[in-house]
């Protein structure tokens, strides 16, 4: 099946910036999984898929896998993942019982679905490869009536598709992809049409959900405004895409210029401005839902652009080390820079280097969602463009590098090309080396490692003062002090990083010999280190030369002495016989690595309990927890590490647990997903010897 002939309808929304759109159906960023499962669920449902088990949840580093097993029975689904914080995208694969590939697909953009057809009950394994970013995320199978192929039949036991080449759960008239081909529609007229019991397309960045579409071609040739306007008798969105250069297909969502939804204050009508080049142009009219639809009117003409020349005249300079603010008005795009697809409007800037330096550039935007910033060394001419960069760190989208002495332009792109908006931007310059002035910057100005709490510190004005054995000798660092009184666990996470940064422990200042652990920071993986009594020294350090900035931490210790002994005192569990117990107000001496996330980030009350089994035996665990919704329950062989060997675990929507087990003593943690996720519940055991 070619990607292009129909459309995923349903996708979950992966969480890549720091704002989203009001209009693009996504929830806002944050952690509440729970929240956009349960709204992907209603959506699923009222097309006729039935959410099949429990959620499964796993953790993925940038550019590795991530594997969660699925059992599934006899039918097709649609896996959708939903991804945490730090995890901007995936490619979906599935492993066959035999740990064969089926249906690998590489991922498009905004799909987070892959499509699998079981002939048989089995255990299949999802695999989550992140293509950016790092971090938790959580895997829900939806079942549909389809029936898959019977084994042993000519067809293809097994259809994997992820995102595009998944088919549609929705129906429409069978008209075809619109996409294909376009009506003509020649600039300074207008059409009438109608979308009823028409093909679908894809969903366009400000709906809420695919529909049946009309789509238009539009022809410029030369440098032009192109403005459109919709009239409709129903709620309505227009899209305008760039042609593909290759096939000509006109919805490519990569192409994507701008999106409209209301104008006027209008659910009916819609406005859009673009200044375009010489070539092909889609114009999508469809419905905000997808059973919104009807008659309409679309109206297309040309005004003059200025030239590019003119344009980059009127850069307004920028001062280091201030904040520059510029007033955009809903122009459209002049630039284009080569990491935004919107056809939003843009702020330019202008600013010299005397000398090689080191520069930060931040920006924000008054009309909030994803924006983007483009340095060039030549304002008018794209090839010169040295930067392209749409990453939000900390306060604001941000770049950080090393730059020659000349003259740049920068092309701040807001996210909207139909409001006036405005641009601030802000230039930071240091020394090329460093000029020495960051806070805890060298051995005898190291300050303690704030532990418990979350804090950002800078290497941009770091010199290299300090070694550490996964960093280059010349990269910019700080160092902090740690004094450890018991043995302990120490766990430090990165939520932001403006740069690459390694963290290392070391016994001496600066030295790599007798280091305990040196590691990548990770927004998922997250720096994780046992030691002893005594005095150590941490190390923040750029992984490269040229990395270097801002990045946020939490850093936690953990000793175990707390959890053996509550591990010594817990009490007995009774066949048969439930517990009633409160997490809340409890302390915090467990962390489950399987069930609760990034073990640095929880910090919830836990209780325990063991029971005791003279022989083998089937044992069930129901935690049954209320409102206590994001309960874990956690099946140990052992207490002697508050945060390990844990044998199986269940979170969320599933509290049970089923284990063949021998004879020996076991332990029952229960605890919270996240920051104080405490509360009641009820825990029963029941065993059965194996015979």
């Amino acid at each position: 099946m070619s990607v292009r002939l129909r459309r995923v309808a349903l996708t979950a929304c992966f969480l890549a910036a720091p704002f989203v759109s009001a209009q693009s159906g996504c929830a806002s960023r944050g952690p509440d999984l729970v929240a956009r499962m349960a709204s992907a669920k209603s959506i699923y449902e009222s097309v006729g898929y039935t959410a099949f088990g429990a959620p499964a949840m796993g953790t993925v580093a940038e550019g590795t896998d991530g594997k969660v097993p699925l059992a599934l029975k006899e039918g097709c689904y649609q896996v959708v993942v939903f991804g945490g914080d730090g995890l901007k995208g995936v490619d979906l694969s599935v492993l066959d019982p035999a740990g064969k590939s089926v249906g690998e697909v590489k991922k498009q953009e905004g799909s987070t679905s892959i499509k699998h057809c079981v002939p048989e009950a089995a255990t299949y394994n999802l695999v989550v490869k992140s293509t950016g970013g790092s971090g938790s995320f959580i895997a829900q199978p939806y079942a549909s009536s389809e029936k898959p192929p019977s084994k042993g039949s000519e067809e293809p036991m097994v259809v994997g598709c992820v995102g595009d080449e998944c088919e549609e759960p929705m129906v429409s008239d069978g008209s075809g992809d619109p996409c294909s081909s376009g009506i003509e529609l020649s600039p300074g007229g207008s059409v009438k049409g109608n979308n009823s019991n028409k093909g679908y397309a894809a969903r366009a960045s400000c709906a809420a959900a695919e529909g049946p579409s009309v789509v238009y071609r539009v022809h410029v040739e030369g440098r032009h405004k192109l403005v459109l306007d919709l009239s409709a008798k129903f709620d309505a969105v227009m899209t305008l895409y760039r042609a593909d250069q290759n096939d000509g297909y006109l919805c490519d969502s990569g192409h994507e210029v701008d999106c409209s939804d209301d104008s006027e204050g209008l659910q009916t009508k819609s406005h859009l401005e673009a200044v375009v080049d010489t070539g092909d142009y889609g114009v999508l009219v469809a419905g905000y839902e997808a059973d919104n639809r009807g008659d309409f009117e679309l109206k297309a003409r040309l005004e003059d652009a200025p030239s590019l020349e003119s344009v980059c005249a009127g850069a307004r300079t920028a001062n280091v080390g201030q904040k520059t603010t510029e007033f955009v008005s809903a122009d459209g795009s002049s630039f284009r820079p080569s990491c935004s697809s919107s056809g939003a409007s843009e702020a330019l800037f202008k600013f010299d280097l005397k000398s090689r330096s080191r520069v930060r550039l931040s920006m924000r935007a008054s009309s909030g969602g994803e924006s983007s910033l483009s340095v060039r060394k030549r304002c008018e001419e794209p090839t010169t463009e040295l930067v392209c960069a749409k990453d939000w760190h900390i306060d604001a989208m941000s770049w950080t590098g090393v730059m020659d002495a000349g003259a740049y332009t920068v092309i701040g792109s807001t996210n909207d090309a139909t409001h006036s908006a405005s641009v601030d931007l802000t230039i930071d310059r240091s020394d090329a080396q460093g000029a020495g002035t960051a806070e805890s910057d060298g051995c005898k100005d190291a300050k303690p490692l704030p532990l418990g709490t979350t804090f950002t510190l800078d290497t941009f004005q770091a010199k290299s003062d300090l070694k550490a054995s996964c960093a280059a000798d010349s990269s910019s660092d700080v160092v902090y002090k740690l004094d450890v009184k018991a043995k302990s666990r120490l766990f430090v996470s990165t939520t932001e990083d403006e740069a690459h940064h390694v963290f290392a422990l070391q016994k001496a200042c600066g030295e790599t010999k007798g280091e305990v652990a040196c590691e990548p920071a990770s927004t998922s993986k997250g720096f994780d280190a046992t030691v002893d009594p005594g005095s150590y020294f941490f190390v923040v350090k750029g992984k490269g030369v040229d990395d270097f900035g801002r990045t946020k931490l939490s850093a936690k210790m953990r000793e175990p002495a707390p959890a053996i002994a509550a591990c010594k005192a817990a009490p007995k569990l009774v066949p048969g016989t439930p517990v009633n117990d409160t997490t809340s107000g409890a302390a915090d001496r467990f962390a489950s690595e399987k069930c609760g996330g990034s073990v640095w980030s929880q910090q919830s009350g836990d209780k325990v309990y063991q029971f005791t089994l003279k022989e083998k035996s089937k044992v069930n665990l129901s935690l049954k927890g209320g409102t206590f919704y994001n309960a874990i329950m956690s099946l140990r062989s052992d207490c002697g590490d508050p945060t390990r060997n844990e044998i199986v675990c269940s979170n969320y929507y599933s509290k049970q647990l089923d284990r063949e087990l021998d004879a020996g003593t076991y332990y029952v943690v229960v605890d919270g997903y996240g920051t104080k996720a405490e509360g009641a519940f009820t825990l029963e055991l029941t065993a059965k010897p194996v015979k």
